[in-house]
This record gives structure tokens, C-alpha cells and sequence, in this order.
């Protein structure tokens, strides 16, 4: 009989096994002049979301958690590995950024002030706002 002990041993081994294989998957983004492409003239597709970024460091959010309705923000690479963006209402929220090695389109975001992870689909072209 397998003991308890030997039971959690072998789910952690395989949790960092797993955790170690996905992260292989995704490099981190830590170029200003690959974040500045990244977001020029680009479309985020997340979860309940979708964000437009102009070339000029500006841009629209919109969101199902905020009725729908776009808000506007700013945009600007900050340092080699980071985008800050700055909402109207001036909160501002800065995040790093992992592209998968395979899929150069899908992307990691990671909100710096809490850690909160998000998967995005870039894509080129924007709408006019």
C-alpha cells in the first residue's frame, strides 16, 4: 500500500514537472523596441475584453465588466520589460509581458500589482476612435 506521504511527494514532483514543461513554452518580452511593436496599432483579444492601441500611445478598452462601454487610456513602455497604461480617470496599471515560443500572437500579461495573470490574442489593425 502506497503510504500518504509517498502519494503528495509524487503530486508535487508532478506539478513542478508540468509547471517547469509550460513555462518553457513562454518567453518573457524584455525589449522596449518588442513592447513598443507589441502594442502599436494592435488588438487584444482577452476574457471579456478588448483593447485597441494606437501607435501614438493611445487607446480604448472595451469591457464586459464596464457595461460595454470603451474607456480610454494611454499607453507607454516603461524601462525594458514593461507597459504602464493610464485610464481618464488617471489610475494606472503596469504589466510584463510573455510571448509563447511557438504561437507569437499569444500572450502573457501579467499585472505587476497584484500578479494577475491574463491570456491575450494579439492581433494587427485597429479600429478608427
Amino acid at each position: 500500500m502506497v503510504s500518504k506521504m509517498a502519494l503528495a511527494a509524487t503530486a508535487a514532483t508532478l506539478c513542478v514537472v508540468w509547471n517547469n514543461s509550460m513555462a518553457q513554452d513562454w518567453a518573457p518580452i524584455k525589449s522596449a523596441k518588442e513592447l513598443t511593436a507589441l502594442y502599436s496599432n494592435k488588438t487584444f483579444k482577452g476574457n471579456g475584453w478588448v483593447g485597441h492601441y494606437r501607435a501614438d500611445g493611445h487607446g480604448i478598452l472595451v469591457s464586459q465588466f464596464a457595461g460595454g462601454k470603451p474607456v480610454r487610456r494611454t499607453w507607454k513602455v516603461v524601462g525594458e520589460d514593461q507597459v504602464c497604461a493610464t485610464l481618464d480617470n488617471g489610475s494606472t496599471t503596469c504589466n510584463r509581458f510573455q510571448r509563447h515560443r511557438t504561437k507569437p500572437n499569444e500572450i502573457v500579461i501579467t499585472r505587476l500589482s497584484d500578479g494577475m495573470t491574463f491570456n491575450v490574442t494579439v492581433q494587427d489593425g485597429i479600429p478608427s476612435f
